[in-house]
């Protein structure tokens, strides 16, 4: 005689699956996890993953059109000085080209470009289960190089 056993019999804890169907990863010597593994984000982690990449992105964007601006605005300076040399005398401190306005220019550029990548990144990488706190940190980082880099462009 079979004996008709709910498919939850056995439940423990807080899971929803029936028993016998745990999702139970086991380590493996030397190994990464064998079988599967939970992928769900709680709800206060998803609250907190918004509340750190909206707003970066938020604040983010205008600044990287304002930086884009200011790196054409300051491409001359990558061409060097121009067939009229200037007296700072003359024309003023600021109007003349120093050649330190030429490595200022590529390290913002190159920091702001990372910078906008990684802003991409950590809303595209917002849902997912893994790690997605290096991607918002690294665009705090990198776009806070790029302002402190165009802010040195005489």
């Amino acid at each position: 005689m079979a004996v008709d056993r709910s498919p939850w019999a056995g439940r423990s804890g807080d899971d929803e699956q029936p028993a016998g169907e745990q999702n139970v990863a086991v380590t493996t010597v030397g190994g990464p996890p064998e079988g599967p593994e939970p992928v769900n984000i709680r709800a206060r982690t998803r609250a907190a993953r918004l509340g750190v990449a909206i707003p970066l992105a938020l604040v983010s964007v205008p600044f990287l059109l304002l930086w884009a601006y200011t790196l054409l605005w300051w491409s001359p300076a990558l061409t060097g000085p121009g067939p009229d040399p200037c007296d700072p005398a003359v024309d003023g401190w600021g109007a003349c080209w120093r050649p330190e306005q030429r490595t200022f220019w590529i390290v913002a550029a190159a920091v702001g470009l990372p910078g906008a990548v990684c802003l991409v990144i950590s809303l595209i990488r917002l849902p997912r289960a893994r790690r997605w706190w290096p991607w918002p940190t690294a665009t705090a980082a990198l776009l806070v190089s790029c302002h402190l880099a165009l802010t040195q462009i005489p």
